[in-house]
């Protein structure tokens, strides 16, 4: 599994669903969870893994707005949108892991306004990779063990839902809480809600200051098997220097080609 290496102090995340029938998922025989969440889990870790050896297009679009003395949503400040090229690098590095590339195609200024001119390396919010994943693959094999699951009541027909949430005393790992939809059968993940993520600054001192992030994230199948994310939706606030305020987005993940051998 390639290593996200590429971290940038602000925010921005996570989805809708296009709902499909998903093949089978084994599930991890260590996994100490329900059997249901250890399918997912190993969902998860399958469709992170082919991600990671793909190349695929991400849009962002993010909101900021001011905050008010009351806490409340204030005048807009800041308007981005940008779209970049994600790939495994062409060489390996010296741990023999390739790289994620992010490469910007299109971005706009803090107005909105499409810029004539775009550094292909500019640092922007989708170079947040391995905050991005924190929302978008919650359930990894490494991270279970920190969770606490208890099965709610669904509103789909076909579909368990858990809730799920760190363990007192999990500080250790950067985590999320929150809800997942999981195909009933296959145990394949169809729609994770994040209400909360825990431990940030394990990633960057700076993120402790995101005060709240809350997203909803839905997943496609890809490939007959994978379940990548490819809509997002959410919002939170901030106190991040350059980025204080409240804050809304939308995230699109789309055109999965994979690349690299697994």
């Amino acid at each position: 599994m390639s290593k996200r290496r590429v971290l940038w102090p602000i925010l921005s995340l996570l989805l809708l669903v296009l709902p499909m029938q998903p093949t089978g998922v084994v599930a991890d025989s260590s996994c100490e969870a329900p059997e249901l969440i250890c399918k997912a889990s190993s969902n998860q870790n399958q469709s992170l893994t082919m991600r990671d050896h793909c190349r695929y297009q991400q849009r962002a679009s993010v909101q900021l707005y001011k905050k008010e003395k009351s806490g409340e949503r204030g005048k807009l400040d800041k308007n981005r949108e940008t779209t970049a090229i994600v790939e495994p690098a062409s060489q390996p590095d010296e741990t023999g892991r390739y790289p994620v590339v992010t490469k910007v195609v299109s971005d706009t200024d803090d107005k909105g306004k499409n810029k004539n001119s775009v550094d292909p390396n500019a640092r922007t919010i989708l170079s947040l990779g391995a905050f991005f994943d924190i929302i978008f693959f919650p359930l990894l094999p490494e991270k279970i063990r920190y969770y606490e699951f208890k099965e709610v009541g669904s509103d789909r027909p076909g579909e368990k839902l858990y809730s799920f949430r760190p363990k007192t005393g999990a500080t250790q790992e950067t985590l999320a809480s929150g809800q997942v939809y999981i195909n009933a059968e296959s145990g394949a993940v169809l729609t994770i809600k994040v209400d909360t993520l825990h431990n940030l600054e394990l990633l960057d001192k700076n993120l402790k200051k995101l005060e709240n992030v809350y997203a909803t994230v839905d997943y496609s199948e890809f490939d007959g098997k994978y379940r990548m994310p490819t809509f997002a939706k959410g919002g939170g606030s901030s106190d991040v220097k350059g980025f204080k305020g409240i804050f809304t987005f939308t995230f699109e993940e789309s055109k999965y080609n994979q690349v690299l051998k697994l």
